[in-house]
């Protein structure tokens, strides 16, 4: 399970963002507020992270605290 990702935002776009992790790419959905609470495209972020698997796909769902 990934439980909090730490890393530089690659792209934010309405309800998900990219987290560039050393080198991979997580897409993360979260909420209207919790991406106005990140910073800009190419800075460090840190979410908090809910794993949610299903028979067909892993989502994450980010939080900032």
């Amino acid at each position: 399970m990934i439980a909090a990702l730490r890393g530089r935002l690659l792209e934010k776009q309405p309800a998900r963002l990219i987290v560039d992790v050393q080198g991979v790419g997580y897409v993360v959905h979260c909420s209207a507020r919790t991406l106005q609470q990140l910073p800009s495209s190419g800075e460090a972020a840190q979410l908090s992270i809910e794993t949610h698997v299903r028979e067909d796909m892993i989502r994450l769902y980010g939080f900032r605290s």
